[in-house]
């Protein structure tokens, strides 16, 4: 298995690749988010992820967001993050290593082009976050504390769907200058 993550605009086939997979999920009308794969919400993406199989074949793919409602120095890991259609799973006891090698490779890249102080995972339900945050420390040491309270993630307050929960490591000075419920 590989990972590669990227700036976006900076590697032809990779972007051709990722591109071709975002269109697929977008227009899967199956798919209750949909919507959440459209090329605009791609705009805020600062680095693209793909995870390969060993056959070289695309796994998973997610995205690294930077937003300026959220203090300077904190991005978004995993978003928009879907798995490609040969291995969706329903339900599982474990974190892929797929979502692992994506989520190291991000780090990585966030500690070798931004700024990054604290890098984060976040979902509108609350119901995810502990499960999340064990697995990945007792299955892969990756460390993330739960943040207290829903956090804004897009810029509409008046939108519930952009206060969310989140998983974060890093500064958490941070979170006291983020706008939350």
């Amino acid at each position: 298995m590989r990972t590669v993550t990227w700036r976006p605009g900076t590697n032809k086939d990779l972007d051709q690749i990722f591109d071709a997979y975002r269109i697929e999920q977008y227009e899967d009308k199956n798919h209750k988010l949909s919507k959440n794969y459209s090329a605009e919400f791609y705009k805020f993406s600062i680095a693209l992820t793909i995870a390969f199989n060993e056959d070289d074949e695309p796994e998973i793919c997610s995205s690294i967001a930077s937003r300026d409602c959220w203090p300077k120095g904190a991005y978004r890991i995993l978003s928009r993050l879907w798995k490609t259609k040969n291995y969706r799973i329903k339900h599982s006891k474990f974190i892929s290593e797929a979502m692992v090698g994506n989520a190291r490779s991000q780090i990585q890249w966030l500690k070798n082009n931004t700024d990054c102080e604290l890098y984060f995972i976040s979902r509108e339900t609350g119901n995810w976050m502990k499960w999340t945050a064990d697995r990945f420390q007792s299955q892969y040491n990756l460390k993330f504390n739960i943040g207290p309270n829903k956090y804004l993630t897009c810029p509409n307050e008046c939108d519930n769907s952009c206060w969310q929960y989140i998983i974060y490591n890093g500064n958490q000075d941070l979170l006291k200058k983020w706008k939350q419920q």
